[in-house]
């Protein structure tokens, strides 16, 4: 929905985020404040999270009233979010068409292109001609303010070519629409991934794309301004997954410290298990390091510089898991080129922490124990980071679920054995 409101100093964008800093209470007295279309605009900016918690201060003939106001794919976002005995009791006051088309958007995941489409989208027919397609759609002049194609249906409703509306302009009125529609349309089905959708817009660089059932009727369209959520929210979800946080598309610094809790807390329950086998490895060198207390100071140094290594490795593989790059022929490469990787880096920082171990100690065996360590630890950080997010892909999870957290599992417990064991081997 574009913004053509003059009545108030604020963009709806910029109502919307300060709502975001209001307690819901407060921010739905504000919301109030405004006409049906403003507020309508100001929740589709929030998170549907957020606007449906600011709905939910409101009685239902209120709630339909301003889900009346948005773009069909936002309403069915913020439905939702809302506990299911309130979403009946809102959709009961829509009439029975609406109904219906929102029932029908509700059964696709948020996931999905079903989930992401709008309903607000032309078709016409074939055997239409120019002059009356234009007739038509000077009729539908507001809808037509975020829509750049018509759609051409044959008599079933099935897709059979797309026209640049602003190609409309220069045609002869005479022509029939079959006549001057581009008939190579690339359109998605429903239940196709929603992060797949994006790599096509990018791509293709489409301004939208129509999504068809099985069959080929036209059943809605995925515009640009849906991409862009879709790649902030994939985005979001990855970069917070990566370092633990279950659920990441729904946080933000505003969620309720409740969600939060149920959010992190399980992957932190998750990580003290992992660091425990790690520590599990160090009790098996207490006499080692009791002997040569040394070895505990370049333990943090051996682990963290492998941890380091890893996570680069593991943010490359899953951008290029997320962009299509990396397939099964692909993954072989990949592994090779992290552990050559891996060993230089190795080789590099190993001879310096080397040197400085033997200026420390003045012990050549100490200087060589700390630099091999420091080999052997980046090589394995270099396999592991590409073989968890493959993992993790491979037993269909998402690969940027926590990869943080094994990793540095992998190269803590890696790090201190190689360190404590060489060192038992060298010094004892």
């Amino acid at each position: 929905m574009s913004y053509d409101n003059e009545a108030y100093e604020l963009h709806p964008v910029e109502l919307a985020d300060r709502l975001r800093k209001l307690p819901e209470d407060e921010a739905a007295e504000e919301l109030l404040a405004y006409d049906l279309e403003y507020s309508g605009e100001a929740l589709e900016a929030l998170d549907p999270w957020q606007a449906a918690a600011i709905l939910q201060k409101f009685d239902s003939d209120l709630q339909a009233d301003l889900l009346r106001h948005m773009s069909s794919d936002d309403s069915v976002d913020l439905l939702q979010e809302l506990p299911r005995r309130q979403r009946r009791s809102v959709l009961n006051l829509f009439d029975e068409l609406t109904r219906k088309r929102f029932k029908g958007l509700l059964k696709y995941p948020k996931d999905t292109a079903g989930g992401a489409m709008s309903l607000e989208v032309i078709s016409l027919p074939e055997s239409m001609k120019v002059g009356k397609a234009i007739e038509e759609l000077r009729k539908k002049q507001k809808q037509l303010e975020e829509i750049n194609y018509v759609y051409v249906t044959d008599d079933e409703g099935k897709m059979a070519g797309v026209l640049p509306l602003r190609n409309i302009a220069f045609r002869d009125p005479g022509v029939y629409l079959h006549d001057v529609m581009k008939k190579d349309v690339k359109t998605v089905y429903p239940e196709f991934d929603r992060e797949k959708v994006a790599r096509i817009f990018d791509k293709y660089d489409y301004l939208a794309l129509p999504v068809v059932d099985h069959a080929g009727r036209l059943l809605g369209v995925i515009t640009v301004d849906d991409v862009i959520d879709i790649l902030r929210q994939e985005n979001t979800e990855d970069m917070l997954e990566m370092v633990g946080i279950s659920g990441a598309a729904e946080e933000s610094i505003w969620t309720p410290w409740r969600v939060s809790i149920k959010h992190r807390l399980p992957w932190l329950a998750v990580n003290l298990g992992t660091a425990l086998l790690a520590a599990v490895v160090v009790g098996l060198f207490a006499e080692t390091i009791s002997r040569f207390a040394v070895l505990a100071v370049f333990m943090p140094v051996i682990a963290g510089q492998g941890g380091n290594s890893g996570s680069q490795t593991v943010a490359i593989l899953v951008r290029g898991i997320a962009l299509g790059e990396i397939g099964r022929a692909q993954s072989r490469r990949a592994l090779l080129k992290e552990s050559s990787l891996g060993l230089i880096h190795g080789l590099a920082i190993g001879f310096i922490v080397a040197c400085i171990g033997y200026a420390w100690t003045g012990s050549i065996k100490m200087g060589m124990i700390v630099g091999v360590s420091m080999v052997l630890s980046t090589v394995v950080a270099g396999i592991a980071g590409v073989v968890i997010p493959l993992g993790l892909k491979r037993v269909g999870c998402d690969p940027a679920l926590s990869a943080t957290i094994w990793m540095t599992t992998v190269t803590d417990v890696a790090g201190f054995f190689f360190l404590l064991g060489l060192g038992a081997w060298l010094l004892t």
